[in-house]
């Protein structure tokens, strides 16, 4: 087979020839040259197109059969509830939330297995209302929705969310700690999730609630849109003051806070600025060349009168 014979054909077109006639032997060689050149062509194209595609199915049979993908089961998770005993100044809607969550980790679903769940988490008065209920009108709890409901009707004043609103309109910082004051404004707007506050009506009381201070002022100083807004304001600088006194006691010659720190035994170096000079004038006529003594009051308050 000549190079020659194919002169119309690039390299790679004539080394596909040349496999062309290791394959099918010499006669389709014969053809292959009988044949015009744009037939040519077409057939070594044709070739090479088989060849890719045979060459990628072998690939793809050696390769390892992929591993068979399981679908992923949830294990249920078993969290400790506190039990809810109705007992006045017990918090049932933390209760609630609770066991909403301990559900949701079982993987409880169904609503007759909830309100099952939730009943094995009460104790004492709640405890008892709720299978005497359950005794004497069977059925009556046919969801977890209706035995919370129940459960404040039960166990919450008519006013509570009157009690609440009160409460945290009156609330303040006072000698508390800042943390302690947002602690208990978070748990006084909680409870007040099915007719809430306005965001803003939450920021004026807690701007007004602080004590005055770094964080007092810089409440006034930034807008915030909503409370959790302002509680990050307020902890930030609280935060940015505590550091900075840390640093100034750090600091050699620095005031201490704490009375347990002894003072120090050697001299302390201290720096001593330049004064200056100021003319001195006389009290008297108001000159600079020379001063008059100031008079000595008489020891006497008074004096006689001549006789």
């Amino acid at each position: 087979m000549d190079r020659n014979e194919f002169p119309h054909l690039n390299d790679s077109q004539y080394e596909s020839v040349r496999k062309m006639a290791g394959i099918f032997g010499m006669e389709a060689l014969q053809s292959l040259v009988a044949a015009t050149p744009a037939e040519q062509v077409e057939r070594v194209n044709a070739f090479d197109t088989y060849e890719r595609g045979l060459i990628a199915h072998m690939r793809g049979s050696i390769q390892p059969p992929m591993a068979e993908v399981k679908p992923s089961h949830q294990k249920p998770l078993r969290l400790k509830v506190n039990p809810y005993e109705g007992k006045e100044g017990g918090n049932i809607h933390f209760w609630v939330r609770e066991v909403e969550l301990a559900m949701d980790a079982a993987l409880i679903s169904t609503e007759q297995l909830r309100v099952a769940f939730a009943l094995s988490n009460l104790s004492g008065r709640a405890k008892s209302w709720a299978y005497t209920r359950e005794a004497t009108t069977p059925g009556c709890f046919a969801s977890w929705a209706q035995l919370c409901e129940q459960l404040r009707a039960a166990f919450l004043p008519a006013n509570y969310e009157y009690h609440q609103r009160s409460q945290f309109l009156s609330c303040k910082q006072g000698k508390r700690e800042l943390h302690e004051y947002i602690q208990e404004m978070r748990e006084l707007t909680a409870p007040l999730v099915g007719n809430p506050l306005h965001e803003h009506i939450k920021v004026t009381v807690f701007m007004d609630g602080p004590r005055v201070g770094p964080a007092h002022t810089q409440l006034f100083r930034v807008q915030a849109n909503t409370l959790e807004e302002a509680i990050q304001v307020a902890l930030q600088e609280e935060y940015s003051h505590r550091q900075a006194r840390t640093l100034a006691y750090a600091w050699p010659g620095g005031s201490t806070p704490s009375a347990n720190l002894t003072a120090p035994s050697g001299p302390v170096p201290m720096e001593l600025g330049p004064t200056e000079q100021q003319d001195i004038r006389c009290y008297g006529c108001g000159r600079l060349d020379h001063m008059k003594c100031a008079p000595q009051e008489d020891s006497v308050s008074g004096f006689l009168p001549d006789l």
